[in-house]
């Protein structure tokens, strides 16, 4: 392999040498594009099976047999948009470019390779959506999806030779074109017809065609607050912008290679300068309050925190137990995970945990976890969920766990790639990919209807219904911790905190805002400021609270130490004596370091820690040394307060490999001991399902901090509950 290897080099010098190698070598230029997409279509699914399957392999997880065959029909117009421009190039180079004639592909091989290009595609689509479809669904969808995209091929074919037979028609493009390309038409018109030069109707063609079908999936796939709404793939997006891109791109490499202008230095600077004369952003919503009496209980109320435990922790009697949970950041995983732990925490100890808690202090996935955890609460302060509920899968672990990929995907393709191309002002500037989630999200409610704010929740907070949450964010432009919350934590300069009520007073904001801000993961939504103008003070951008701490912890150790700080200055009526501060990570546990030589050590090669070692390493250091960190931060905040309250800190980690496959080891899906957690926004049945599996498997593991925290609760803290159960292995 390494002799083959340092021969590459060699054969590049002997093609170098030959007679028509000056040809070669500019035909690979001029066919760049093409050549860079086919690629991409035939390494996109190794991306994803093999190389980054944490991030890319659910796109090709498909929910239904129509799903399949649209992903089918899409991959087919995608390879037929980069042979279409291939053929162009080949056939209209040696009159625009002066080159050599070369080969010449039939209209047979041109489809046929645009169906090679997309095999793969819909290969891996088909053997990924077993999961979901059973064999007659994925059979179903194969054919149907070949039919239809045979069938598109068909119809370009149709609409190109109407095209041609229509004088009036091929008349009007051939004078657009001229009057476009002035003098320079060459390529475009043949000189002896005057009528536009083989290839360019087969690319109008399909762009008609593009064009209907953009427009359509765009009506039709709008993101809706509803519960069961029409949702195409992330996958189809995927393949439109790939279309095009291939064909736009493609077409004004075409153009400018002619006048040696760079296409792509010309197009960034465009994009650029098109953001900056349109002064183009991205924004959140915030809402003045509607009424008088909501500005008043936000300025007189909201800085009370002993008020609000008072009402929360009403239900013990003597001395009293907090519950602080810290929610860490991961995705789709984490918010997952989040919702299953508390759930499973309150069927474990009973009702009296969950209404023990006084703070939830979450990022990014957990933000989105603690938002729908607290949205099936009911009026006595904890989560009540039907067994209606659960067989209908409205429960809050299904919410939480509902694939909003394909709001992303819609987001992105039909509102921010027209502001990046440079035409903003074609889409409303307060709606982006990000809206789109939050309306993706809202469907997911328990009632989708009903809009929840921060308003709303605080009288919750004020009533003892729900804890205080806090979605944990940062801002750019300081790199301070952005605490959006319904109360005042105020702002502290010396901890680099501000929260969202300081910031912006007489403003109330949409309770999937504030989740979607936590959870700005970078690319797949944007980071944004207000709308509104805030008067003396900045409008910030806000991004995902993972890049000031990921874990939480850091708000709820610094509200704790405050809290404690306050009440032994005065007379303490909570009488809260006991203290216990969970860590719910939706990770498992850093490995030793101990085997790096493994052979299931990924990356091992000089080429994958030169390129991706970097990225990796930053997520990882993250992870370790936050969760080291922590613990070492309890454990003084535990002494300094040892003889005054009883401070536990109890991580909760998501399990490992080995330990779900001890558990599970007769299960299908465990049978290799492997289940990796997503990092994307879609998780599978089966990744579902792991989720719930990895909590039964920390129930009944030997040495797990659960059963710790269950003798903690029920005999070292005498805090029995009739509605807590146990566990069945």
């Amino acid at each position: 392999m390494k002799k083959f290897i340092w021969f590459l080099p060699v054969l590049a010098v002997i093609a170098t040498s030959l007679p028509s190698s000056d040809a070669v070598w500019k035909y690979l230029f001029f066919l760049r594009l093409p050549i860079l997409m086919g690629l991409f279509l035939l390494l996109l699914p190794k991306l994803a099976k093999d190389w980054l399957p944490a991030m890319l392999k659910n796109l090709f997880v498909l929910r239904s047999k129509w799903q399949l065959a649209v992903v089918i029909v899409s991959a087919i117009g995608a390879g037929t948009s980069v042979i279409s421009v291939a053929a162009i190039i080949l056939d209209n180079a040696p009159a625009r470019f002066a080159v050599p004639p070369t080969i010449e592909i039939s209209e047979f091989w041109q489809y046929g390779i645009a169906i090679a290009l997309s095999l793969y595609i819909c290969i891996i689509a088909f053997d990924l959506s077993q999961e979901k479809l059973n064999n007659k669904e994925r059979r179903w969808g194969a054919f149907v999806g070949a039919v239809l995209g045979i069938g598109l091929l068909f119809v370009i074919s149709f609409i190109r030779d109407w095209l041609s037979s229509n004088t009036f028609l091929k008349k009007i493009l051939a004078d657009i074109v001229s009057f476009v390309g002035k003098y320079n038409t060459f390529g475009y018109i043949n000189p002896q017809t005057g009528e536009l030069s083989a290839g360019h109707l087969t690319a109008i063609a399909y762009l008609l065609i593009g064009v209907f079908i953009y427009i359509t999936v765009g009506l039709r796939f709008k993101p809706k607050s509803e519960t069961n709404r029409p949702e195409a793939p992330a996958l189809l997006y995927v393949l439109l912008i790939i279309s095009m891109v291939t064909l736009f791109y493609g077409g004004a490499t075409f153009y400018f290679d002619y006048f040696r202008i760079p296409v792509l230095i010309l197009f960034i600077a465009f994009s650029a300068i098109s953001y900056i004369a349109f002064d183009v952003n991205h924004f959140f919503p915030v809402n003045q309050f509607k009424d008088s009496e909501d500005k008043k209980r936000g300025d007189r109320d909201s800085t009370n925190f002993q008020e609000v435990l008072e009402k929360r922790l009403q239900h013990q009697d003597g001395e009293r137990t907090l519950v602080i949970i810290c929610a860490s950041g991961g995705g789709i995983q984490a918010a997952g995970w989040t919702v299953q732990v508390l759930s499973g925490l309150q069927e474990l100890l009973g009702e009296s945990f969950t209404k023990a808690i006084g703070l939830i202090s979450a990022v990014s996935g957990g933000s989105v976890g603690t938002m729908y955890y607290l949205d099936h609460f009911n009026k006595d302060g904890f989560l009540e969920e039907s067994e209606h509920e659960k067989s209908k899968k409205t429960t809050s672990f299904y919410a939480a766990t509902r694939d909003s990929l394909d709001a992303v995907g819609w987001g992105f393709v039909y509102l921010d790639l027209w502001r990046f191309i440079g035409f903003p002002f074609l889409v409303r500037p307060e709606f982006d990919r990000g809206t789109a989630v939050e309306i993706d999200w809202q469907g997911e409610m328990k009632d989708p209807k009903k809009i929840k704010t921060f308003g709303t929740w605080r009288k919750q907070i004020f009533d003892g219904e729900i804890p205080i949450p806090v979605f944990n964010a940062t801002l750019v432009e300081n790199g301070w911790r952005f605490l959006m919350t319904p109360v005042t934590f105020g702002q502290a300069p010396e901890k680099k905190y501000i929260d969202f009520n300081t910031l912006y007073k007489a403003y109330d904001m949409n309770v999937v805002t504030a989740a979607r801000l936590s959870a700005t993961f970078p690319y797949v939504s944007p980071i944004c400021r207000s709308y509104v103008n805030i008067p003396h003070q900045q409008n910030y951008h806000v991004a995902d609270g993972g890049y000031f701490d990921n874990s939480g912890f850091v708000t709820a150790a610094e509200w704790l130490d405050e809290q404690l700080n306050e009440w032994s200055k005065t007379e303490n009526s909570l009488n809260v004596k006991r203290v216990l501060i969970l860590q719910i990570n939706p990770f498992p546990k850093s490995d030793s370091t101990e085997n790096v030589q493994g052979e299931n050590v990924q990356g091992n090669g000089g080429w994958f820690m030169a390129t991706i070692g970097p990225l990796l390493a930053m997520f990882k250091v993250r992870d370790s040394v936050l969760a080291s960190r922590n613990a070492k931060e309890a454990d003084l905040l535990a002494k300094k307060w040892e003889n005054k309250v009883d401070i536990q800190y109890f991580p909760i980690f998501f399990p490992s490999e080995s330990e779900i496959h001890a558990k599970f080891l007769a299960s299908e899906f465990y049978k290799d001991g492997r289940y990796h957690p997503p990092l994307s926004w879609k998780l599978t049945d089966r990744e579902k399902q792991a989720i719930q599996d990895g909590w039964t498997v920390i129930q009944t593991t030997g040495e797990n901090n659960i059963q710790k925290i269950k003798q903690l609760w029920h005999e070292t803290w005498n805090m029995p509950d009739s509605t807590a159960c146990t566990p069945e292995d």
